[in-house]
Formats: structure tokens, C-alpha cells, sequence
């Protein structure tokens, strides 16, 4: 695991041969193995009332005192959510993941992208907020690769075997059962 320089992590887990490049503030996040993430990325960083509150202030709903002060009695409303990251997951530049997000394993989060909802593995998403734009491979590779989770192997075997991730066509043809 790698973390760059001005990075902050809170209650947050990361798995082996992960990296963050600088300055990425990552909260409340599980983060799985072999994952890329690059410079000026923020992951669940709190979330405020919009609809019934008549005030976005924590002054009003937190007794964390974020403002210097609270009026609150106790926490009206939840600040902070989890976010799960699978296995072999590359963030782009500036990409925002909301709190309470899942990001499924291989996905690919574009440059600038506004994350609100979950991507399913080996999604491609872009965009604000982000969108779909299409998979990785095909329907019969992901599953191939959901189910062979070459991220959990030992190191001998990815000593042994790493050129096989190099082509997704003989990683299927070589180990599918």
C-alpha cells in the first residue's frame, strides 16, 4: 500500500497493493485490493439535510460542535455514510464519491467524476453525476472474473502467473473450470 503526500483517512480500511496518490481525503471507506487511485479525490465526505431541514448548518441537527458551537441536544440526522470499493477499482483524477456508495469490483471511475450511486463491477462510469458508459468486457469475462478473484491469490501465485492478468481473452481460456 501506498498513500501520497496531504492525503487524510478516517475509519478507513485499505487492502494490499492499493495506492492514493496525493492529496485524497477518503472517510467512513472500505477499500479492497490492487486498487489505483489518483491525486485530488474525496470519498464520503459527510452528507447534510437538503429536503426537511430548514437549515443545512450542523449548528442545528449535530452536537459534533463542526460550527464552534451547537444548538442541538443530540444528532438529528445522520452525517456520515459507508462506502465499499471492490477489488481492482481505478479512480480518476477529481472524482467525488458520495457517502453510502458502492463501487463494484474492476470498475473504472473517469477523471471528474460525481459518484451518487453504486457501479456495478467492470462499469465504466463518467460524468457529473456519473453515468454508465459501458463494461470492461463481456458478460462472460466478468463473470469469469468474479468468480476466479485473482486479487485474493497468494503472492507465489501472482509471482508465478501475473502475465496472465496481461490479456483477459487467455486469463478466461486458461483457468475457466
Amino acid at each position: 500500500m501506498s498513500i501520497g503526500r496531504n492525503s487524510y483517512l478516517y475509519q478507513t480500511q485499505i487492502g494490499r497493493y492499493t495506492y492514493l496518490s496525493q492529496s485524497v481525503s477518503i472517510m467512513n471507506t472500505k477499500i479492497g485490493g490492487f486498487c489505483s487511485i489518483a491525486q485530488n479525490v474525496l470519498i464520503g465526505g459527510g452528507m447534510h439535510p437538503s429536503n426537511t431541514f430548514a437549515s443545512t448548518s450542523p449548528a442545528f441537527y449535530s452536537i459534533y460542535q463542526q460550527c464552534g458551537k451547537t444548538f442541538a441536544d443530540k444528532s438529528y440526522f445522520k452525517e456520515m455514510g459507508n462506502v465499499v470499493i471492490g477489488n481492482d477499482v481505478w479512480i480518476g483524477a477529481n472524482v467525488v464519491i458520495m457517502d453510502d456508495v458502492t463501487i463494484g469490483d474492476g470498475a473504472i471511475i473517469g477523471a471528474g467524476a460525481i459518484v451518487t450511486k453504486d457501479v456495478k463491477p467492470y462499469s465504466i462510469v463518467v460524468g457529473t453525476p456519473a453515468k454508465h458508459l459501458k463494461y470492461r468486457f463481456e458478460t462472460e469475462q466478468i463473470d469469469f472474473l468474479l468468480e476466479f478473484k485473482w486479487w485474493l491469490k497468494d503472492e507465489a501465485w501472482l509471482t508465478e502467473n501475473y502475465k496472465d492478468l496481461h490479456n483477459i481473452i487467455s486469463l478466461v481460456e486458461k483457468y475457466k473450470k
